[in-house]
């Protein structure tokens, strides 16, 4: 019963529940807060879905079981309009973990990806975040050679985009 599809305009409340539930259940995995994020308005969830809904710049899937939903991952461009995307807000839901949905969101975006241009792709992992390292390495990412991590000492790691044969 696994889906996966594209997030769609008006579905800013869908976002917003499933990106806190992330952050309650892995708050060491991201780069915001429970806080920050609870704080924003509805109408700035909203325009981040619709933003992530349609068009060539950014692309947020989800996962369902069934009519559950159960994991999350985004693909923003670069903000200079490169062909160099950055995966966002990556997370399964504990009990549906090594069963294939990390994997089933990450080929819908590298779908969306190919369709729309993009030829890398980069991931920022939290140091702590064994488990998303050791998925990123097995989903074929290697570590970025310059600089190999961000400011803040978390890995980088980076994948070409295959092109669409």
């Amino acid at each position: 019963m696994l889906s996966v599809r594209r997030l769609q305009i008006g579905q800013g409340e869908l976002l917003r529940a499933i990106r806190l539930a992330s952050l309650r259940e892995a708050p060491y995995a991201f780069f915001s807060t429970v806080a920050i994020e609870q704080a924003r308005s509805l109408a700035s969830w909203c325009e981040q879905a619709d933003a992530s809904a349609e068009g060539p710049d950014r692309s947020t899937c989800i996962a369902f079981w069934g009519d559950t939903p159960i994991g999350i991952a985004a693909l923003y461009r670069h903000p200079e309009g490169t062909d160099t995307g950055k995966i966002l807000h990556a997370w399964v839901a504990p009990e549906h973990r090594h069963r294939g949905v990390a994997t089933a969101l990450l080929d819908a975006l590298f779908g969306w990806a190919v369709a729309n241009g993009f030829r890398l792709i980069r991931a920022t992992v939290a140091k702590e975040n064994s488990g998303a390292i050791q998925f990123y390495r097995t989903y074929g990412f290697a570590p970025a050679d310059d600089p190999a991590c961000d400011p803040a000492g978390r890995p980088i790691f980076m994948k070409a985009v295959a092109p669409a044969p």
